[in-house]
């Protein structure tokens, strides 16, 4: 095992040293380790299989880690109150399975109603085998997507999408919620981004942070600026810090954006 606070190339380093069969970490982490890996020409002989944990993970993180090391990721859903919630789907990749061996698990909407395939609410957890501390519909604080019954047959419940924590979600200025677009695919047409968080800062304003090996100029910034405020759908007023690292959270997780607004 390997501290994730390591720096990337270090890690990489000590990843060729051990050329392992299986590799577990974080999304983000893995992100960084495979535009390393690509961008040195490094290569993991031996590895068949990645496998995600602890943040949401995206098609961008699967797609570069396919094109570094040519395998695919197996993601889980877990927290500390209750373990292993949810896992991929061995034969579809977009659905997670609950473990329903394990909890109970609900999605329900702002007003407590069950939310139905394709709709997006709260998840409210019990525990089946935690006899010393029983939780009871415990509101874990992420969002995911309900999913319909997978074709694989195995029957149990499937989340489509984790989509994260109501810190995760974009406010609009006349109130009203919903989970941001990004668009990073479109990033690199504009500059070389090694990294980026979005913050939002108020209902008109957003910041968008930097880890660049150059500053972007002021038509770079205009394009990328025009791309969020598409993305994002309304005319945010974007502005840009640059930073060397941009800070994790306490447990060492990233997020791509977050609101700063109660």
């Amino acid at each position: 095992m390997l501290n994730s606070r390591t720096d990337i190339s270090k890690q990489a380093k000590w990843l060729l040293q051990e050329d392992p069969d299986y590799l577990l970490a974080y999304p983000s982490n893995l992100s960084a380790l495979a535009r390393y890996f690509l961008e040195k020409g490094y290569l993991l002989n031996n590895i068949r299989e990645i496998r995600s944990f602890g943040e949401a993970l995206g098609d961008s993180v699967r797609n570069i880690c396919r094109q570094a090391w040519n395998v695919g990721i197996v993601d889980g859903y877990t927290t500390q109150e209750v373990g292993i919630i949810a896992i991929q789907c061995p034969d579809h990749e977009e659905n997670y399975h609950v473990q329903s061996e394990n909890c109970l698990v609900e999605v329900v909407d702002d007003q407590g109603v069950p939310c139905r395939p394709g709709e997006i609410g709260r998840i409210l957890v019990t525990s089946l085998h935690n006899f010393a501390m029983p939780l009871i519909r415990y509101e874990i604080g992420d969002y995911a997507e309900v999913g319909l019954s997978c074709p694989c047959g195995r029957g149990l419940p499937v989340l489509k999408k984790i989509l994260g924590r109501v810190r995760n979600m974009l406010i609009l200025p006349n109130g009203e919620k919903k989970w941001p677009s990004l668009a990073y695919s479109q990033y690199a047409d504009i500059a070389p981004i090694q990294q980026f968080q979005v913050i939002q800062k108020s209902l008109e304003s957003i910041e968008m942070r930097l880890v660049v090996n150059e500053l972007l100029n002021k038509e770079q910034e205009q394009g990328l600026a025009k791309v969020i405020a598409n993305s994002l759908g309304y005319p945010f007023q974007v502005s840009f810090t640059y930073m060397d690292e941009i800070p994790r959270s306490s447990s060492n997780k990233f997020e791509e954006f977050m609101s700063e607004i109660a």
